[in-house]
């Protein structure tokens, strides 16, 4: 029975992720050019908003994941950074950087009927991290300054009804010291193979720049194109928290703790459900995390 059942999620997968390499043509139909076009558009008008702020990262999703013949809708992140605004808030609460630095989603819903912009907003961090608006003025006035340049059309909302402290958080402990699971992390990450390391912000370094004292706490932004392709196809809006991935690693009190996005439950929040490519890419990452996190 439990061979029997192996087979058949195989072959469910199969048939997921060969749909997903069919859909590539999608980019060589009329409807598919135009809907890259506006995305790129919107792209193009967010670089020009953002031109105050420090340039962080931006990752192509579904570009990226056509070079390795894997479909999902035009899908767009910018990072960008204001430093001494991140330094504010992650003295209040470090687990805050696992959202920060500032992040925009240019992308269209799979029917591709038109653009979209999602953002990382003040409301989702005083839910999430127990923040409130006094804490938040600096980075409203900034975001808010940025997505002003966009229609309120085309600005995707959330119902954060359902959004609590610490909401889709994986918090584990270190069995090593932070240099150390750091390295052990990256060591890890990088044995994948199908993915890569796009970034790495020390948040601790960055505060001292303004006099702000902070524990040890850093950022790891990586991906793989093809499993972060196949976990967006039908739920592209989650490129804004899961893809790429965001790994924080941070010191309190002694001690040394790691802290990630669950992939399903961002999905849940924006669309109401989980897929399995989803549930493949929690399950990797968890083997993962945990190996580097463990002492043997």
């Amino acid at each position: 029975m439990k061979k029997s059942l192996i087979i058949i999620i195989s072959i469910l997968l199969s048939g997921i992720f060969q749909s997903c390499n069919t859909s590539i043509s999608k980019f060589e139909t009329p409807e598919g050019i135009k809907m890259r076009n506006d995305v790129d558009q919107f792209v193009s008008a967010l670089e020009r908003s953002i031109d105050s702020f420090i340039p962080i990262l931006q990752i192509d999703h579904s570009r990226l994941a056509e070079e390795v013949d894997v479909y999902t809708p035009p899908s767009i992140v910018t990072i960008f950074s204001n430093p001494k605004v991140n330094s504010g808030l992650l003295k209040i609460n470090q687990l805050v950087g696992l959202d920060l630095p500032y992040k925009v989603l240019s992308y269209s819903e799979p029917d591709m009927t038109n653009p979209s912009i999602s953002y990382t907003s003040p409301e989702f961090l005083i839910k999430r991290h127990g923040l409130s608006n006094n804490d938040l003025a600096a980075f409203s006035n900034d975001i808010n300054s940025v997505i002003k340049s966009f229609p309120n059309s085309s600005i995707s909302s959330t119902d954060l009804s359902k959004v609590d402290k610490d909401f889709g958080l994986i918090i584990k402990k270190s069995d090593f010291d932070f240099i150390a699971t750091i390295e052990n992390l990256k060591k890890d990450i990088q044995a994948q193979g199908d993915t890569q390391i796009f970034g790495e912000i020390d948040f601790k370094k960055e505060a001292a720049e303004y006099t702000i004292e902070i524990d040890p706490t850093t950022l790891i932004l990586f991906g793989a194109p093809a499993p972060g392709g196949k976990a967006m196809n039908k739920t592209p809006k989650i490129g804004l928290d899961a893809f790429c991935q965001k790994l924080l690693i941070f010191e309190k009190e002694g001690n040394v703790f790691i802290a990630y996005n669950d992939i399903v439950e961002f999905s849940k929040l924006y669309y109401q459900k989980g897929t399995i490519p989803q549930r493949v890419v929690n399950y990797r990452l968890n083997k993962v995390y945990g190996n580097a996190i463990t002492e043997k």
